[in-house]
């Protein structure tokens, strides 16, 4: 894959990159909700809450990445200090005990996420000239190449921990970012991959740079601390980013403007699709543990999710480049069916385990999970194409920041929506525990399927806002 001839030089080095990336994060990703419930002992609600705001921070900060980036020291610099930041969150998380010295440690995995991933896609599409028709199933290999980090990272991260305990668990994560920087630093030099916006820097621009690094740390750290302020930072961020896109709509014209504007209704989609996917992490992943009797690690099963996106990518980046002529919206729309199936199914199962006092089967889950995979491969690699082809060029490092910001918010409204699926009384009934998530898994699938509803109610609209040369988000 990493040698196929089609895709330009260097290529192989953003593939690897994130693959590594995706590794550590994931680890800490499918633990770190039964980190908090058993190594810190907190109860449900305040699992989630704090499992929320990570989830949404680690996107969230991407947006500030992307423009530490683009005004100050380019993506070269900004993916470095990305990853220094993620080896030392990971390795202090696996050395401390103290509840503030953990919420620290997890604020500079966000902040280090935020630096790192928005501009490895962003860097990305320099290897391609205008109009290369090879970009997006560029955009879906790599794709691809992160879940092979995201699934060895989830399937290992539940096995190390009980196996060796947290502290070999993060340690592997730390392991692994050091690979990441190595191969990116080696690779970049290799191939003269540069950003030539920023070739040299003035101190000053540094020294900005440092202090805004700086200011995400305390930001993210005060957010992790409290429920309150994490609500009213989100909604500030949004606010924002509404209006970054709302005034370049204004200060553009004619197609250029009627592009942005899909771009705003495609983002505001994807936040609602992000919300549902997420459960896999918080309620799915509680659900396999508390209502299945599996003997493998409940965290270690969201990796088939994963593997979904490895088996089903080749065969997505084949079914695009054959209906050429799919559109942006029509992939957003297919991506809330594969949720509203998903968890319509879950509901099911869990509805049959109540009605006849077996436990979920674990078929119900893996199945699950893979259906969560094809409608993931239908929005997430369009999601970060679409932006070169929206959005004008001098943007596109703030607009794949926004892009990966809706994960973000997606994020956060995932943790207000698992805690419909709180089980608030640890010496609960399984036949409780089942009726909950049957409950709130149908839940799930009325939102799913009315933002479905809507998307496909959206999709001629959107059509007619994006070129038709645009419209399946190649460039």
């Amino acid at each position: 894959m990493l040698k196929n001839s089609s895709q330009p030089k260097g290529f192989a080095v953003f593939f690897l990159t994130e693959m590594w990336e995706r590794y550590g994060f994931y680890i800490i990703n499918t633990v770190l909700v039964f980190y908090l419930l058993a190594y810190l002992h907190l109860d449900d609600a305040n699992t989630i809450v704090i499992a929320g705001s990570f989830t949404a921070l680690a996107y969230l900060n991407s947006i500030f990445g992307g423009l530490i980036a683009d005004k100050f020291i380019g993506y070269n610099r900004a993916l470095i200090i990305g990853g220094v930041l993620l080896f030392l969150g990971y390795m202090a998380l696996g050395s401390v005990s103290d509840l503030k010295l953990i919420f620290l440690a997890l604020s500079a995995i966000t902040v280090g996420t935020g630096m790192l991933k928005p501009n490895v896609s962003s860097m990305l599409s320099i290897l391609y000239a205008p109009n290369d028709q090879r970009k997006d199933s560029g955009y879906t290999l790599y794709y691809v190449g992160i879940y092979v980090g995201a699934t060895s990272g989830g399937l290992s991260g539940g096995y190390l921990k009980n196996w060796f305990g947290w502290d070999v668990c993060f340690l592997s994560a730390g392991i692994g970012m050091l690979i990441c920087l190595f191969t990116f630093i080696y690779g970049a030099s290799k191939y003269k991959l540069k950003d030539k916006r920023h070739g040299h820097i003035m101190p000053i621009q540094m020294v900005k740079s440092i202090l805004s690094v700086v200011a995400l740390l305390a930001i993210s750290y005060n957010v992790l601390q409290s429920e309150y302020l994490g609500v009213l930072y989100f909604i500030l961020v949004a606010l924002f980013c509404f209006g970054f896109i709302l005034f370049h709509i204004i200060r553009h014209h004619g197609v250029q403007r009627s592009k942005l504007i899909a771009f705003l209704l495609l983002i505001i989609l994807s936040i609602l699709y992000w919300a549902i996917y997420f459960q896999q992490f918080f309620s799915i992943n509680l659900c396999t543990e508390r209502a299945t009797d599996i003997t493998v690690p409940a965290s270690s099963v969201s990796t088939v999710e994963s593997i979904g996106v490895i088996i089903f990518g080749p065969f997505i980046n084949t079914v695009w480049r054959k209906y050429s002529h799919v559109s942006v919206a029509t992939k957003f729309s297919l991506s809330f069916l594969f949720n509203s199936v998903c968890f319509l199914l879950l509901s099911g199962g869990l509805w049959y385990a109540y009605t006849t006092g077996h436990y979920l089967s674990a078929w119900f889950i893996v199945i699950a999970y893979l259906l969560v995979s094809v409608g993931e491969l239908c929005i997430s690699p369009t999601s970060l194409s679409m932006v070169p082809s929206l959005v004008p060029k001098h943007l596109t490092s703030a607009m794949m920041g926004i892009s990966l910001l809706s994960i973000g918010l997606g994020g956060k409204l995932a943790g207000v929506l698992a805690s419909i699926a709180v089980i608030s009384d640890t010496k609960a009934s399984l036949g409780s525990i089942k009726y909950t998530y049957m409950i709130s898994f149908f839940d799930y699938f009325i939102v799913s399927i009315l933002t479905f509803t809507v998307a496909i109610i959206l999709r001629k609209y959107i059509n007619r806002l994006i070129p038709k040369d645009n419209q399946s988000a190649t460039v």
